[in-house]
């Protein structure tokens, strides 16, 4: 049993540096995205500092946020862990940690056998502005280093303030003889958070299909936030043979307020909910608003905590 960790970083070297050493473990193979938009020679100096030589670094993709890029970046530590062999595949950021020593974590994916964890839901649904419709039926752009979403006519754009209104006009004049977007029709939509944990079959599933279907990756150029539906709509609305084995749990512990586009970020005060989740991972942390929570949690799985700077 060999376990894949995918892992998306962007910032914070040294606190990179402290998860690597918490997944370290001989069953299990790390993979670091690091985002094409950051300098990477902190990154590896950190590693190199922690020891951490068993790392893969991936190619480098534009990680930001709402872009396919995250995807692209996800793909390629999966595409690369099934070329190496691996037999289980789990995402993650380089603000997560894991909250149970990683030789437990390792035994929970061999339990788990066929079966992947990723949440999901169908779509439309109400939770989500316009019921997820600007995800599949909307045109998203990169403008000056942002996503932005076009709201067609018809449609309640009274969330927008004004600079928001006048750009949207002209988004739809960059939109207006493109024709109407519709999610592929061999794929039924499904939503979900980022992060997943993957099977085997899971993963060779998925790159197959996309073998099978290249306009699905450049249907997603033009779509918000595509790393919350890509996956899921290949795994729950295909004929993936496994989809009955598709676990509605992530398995992340994290707190959203209300409203907010983020996690919210953990602190020592969350720590009773965050020990008593049960969770295989957390997030996020940031060691610039508070390192004591990763100390406690670093300890309690036996990962070195001397590679976080002072």
């Amino acid at each position: 049993m060999t376990l894949a960790c995918i892992v998306l970083a962007h910032r914070a070297p040294e606190q990179l540096a402290l998860l690597m050493s918490a997944l370290h473990h001989r069953h299990v193979r790390v993979y670091v995205h690091l985002d094409r938009r950051i300098p990477s020679d902190p990154f590896s100096e950190a590693l190199e500092a922690a020891g951490s030589r068993g790392v893969v670094l991936l190619p480098r993709y534009d990680g930001r946020w709402g872009g396919v890029g995250i995807v692209d970046a996800a793909l390629s530590g999966l595409t690369q862990g099934v070329a190496d062999g691996c037999d289980y595949f789990i995402l993650l950021s380089g603000q997560d940690f894991p909250l149970r020593p990683m030789g437990e974590i390792v035994e929970f994916v061999r339990e788990a056998g066929s079966r992947s964890y990723v949440d999901h839901f169908a779509l439309p649904a109400p939770h989500w502005r316009f019921g997820g419709r600007d995800r599949t039926d909307f045109y998203t752009y990169d403008l000056l280093g942002r996503r932005e979403t076009c709201i067609p006519r018809g449609e309640d754009v009274g969330f927008l303030n004004g600079k928001g209104l006048i750009l949207n006009e002209l988004l739809r004049m960059r939109t207006a003889l493109k024709p109407a977007r519709r999610f592929p029709p061999y794929v039924r939509p499904f939503g979900g958070s980022q992060w997943w944990n993957l099977s085997h079959a899971a993963a060779d599933y998925i790159l197959g299909f996309l073998g099978e279907h290249r306009d699905y990756r450049r249907y997603h150029e033009h779509t918000i936030l595509p790393d919350e539906m890509f996956f899921q709509s290949i795994l729950l609305g295909t004929e993936f043979p496994g989809r009955q084995g598709v676990v509605n749990d992530a398995h992340r512990f994290a707190i959203w307020p209300e409203g907010a586009s983020h996690p919210r970020t953990l602190t020592t005060s969350d720590l009773p909910a965050i020990l008593k989740s049960q969770k295989l991972f957390a997030r996020k942390f940031d060691t610039s608003v508070d390192s004591a929570v990763l100390a406690e949690l670093a300890a309690r799985v036996g990962a070195r905590t001397t590679v976080m700077a002072d």
